[in-house]
């Protein structure tokens, strides 16, 4: 079968979060097209590798001072990794886009046990490390040798652990299918769109405002948007949207680039102000 290339008409409806909430109970669909993200600034495996080296060569050192100094620099450098990730994390759920995003550590822990990101024991051990992390930083304590031992290598098991329970650069972004493709060409990217088919949910962070929104299909090219901005959202209902669309779609099946992702919104339509 050929398919030919058509221009979306997406009618937009402004609704709160509780409105796709509602909505989001009532549609079923599957797959999806998720987004590859890139880890804040360098990421968190640089500093946590210069932590690894700091404590390594600490415990090989003679040098009082040295001692002191690289015992310091690995526990302040396996913090600023873990909390690198955790931003990862909530940059990929577009929490950050909320109008109360996570701020504090126990905010971002709940966030993270919300999502199934860490459980409750993760939760208690990491808010101990990052205390005795506090404990460098503001009280100006030099830990011991075998307390940064220690704290570096837990974070390290940490991460690894919740990267391989959840990749932090895989976010979504639709949830259900639509008619049409893209790739990468001669020219570079390109998205092509030829209809509608099944209800979608859109999780979009590419709008001067992101927002949410539950697609409803009318016709072929005819479609009506539910649309919350993120602004205007509390991140526990964003919690429960991505839960539902998760539960309702299922996790994407394919991912693409941000450029790649950003055309496809823009060739479906969902790229422009109500």
């Amino acid at each position: 079968m050929t398919f030919k290339r058509i221009q979306s008409d997406c009618h937009i409806e402004a609704v709160t979060a509780a409105d796709l909430i509602d909505g989001l109970h009532t549609v079923t669909g599957r797959s999806g097209q998720g987004a590859i993200l890139p880890p804040p600034g360098n990421g968190p495996d640089e500093p946590l590798t210069w932590a690894i080296y700091e404590v390594t060569t600490a415990a090989q050192t003679s040098d009082g001072a040295e001692l002191k100094k690289l015992c310091t620099n690995a526990v302040m450098n396996s913090r600023r990794a873990l909390a690198c990730l955790v931003d990862w994390y909530i940059d990929r759920d577009l929490a950050k886009y909320c109008k109360n995003p996570p701020k504090t550590a126990k905010q971002q822990a709940r966030f993270l046990m919300s999502r199934g990101i860490i459980d409750e024991l993760t939760s208690r051990v990491l808010e101990r490390a990052v205390e005795k992390r506090n404990r460098v930083e503001h009280d100006y304590i030099v830990p011991e040798l075998p307390e940064a031992e220690d704290i570096v290598e837990l974070l390290r098991r940490t991460m690894a652990t919740l990267r391989s329970h959840s990749d932090p650069s895989l976010a979504p972004l639709i949830f259900g299918v639509f008619l049409g493709g893209s790739g990468h060409g001669k020219l570079g990217p390109y998205a092509e769109f030829h209809g509608w088919s099944d209800p979608l949910a859109i999780f979009c962070r590419f709008s001067a405002r992101p927002w949410v929104g539950l697609l409803i299909p009318e016709t072929k090219s005819k479609a009506l948007l539910r649309q919350a901005y993120l602004d205007e959202t509390d991140s526990a209902d964003l919690i429960q949207l991505l839960s539902l669309a998760e539960q309702k779609f299922g996790k994407p099946s394919t991912f693409a680039g941000l450029q790649t992702c950003e055309l496809i919104l823009k060739e479906i339509g969902m790229l422009q102000e109500p």
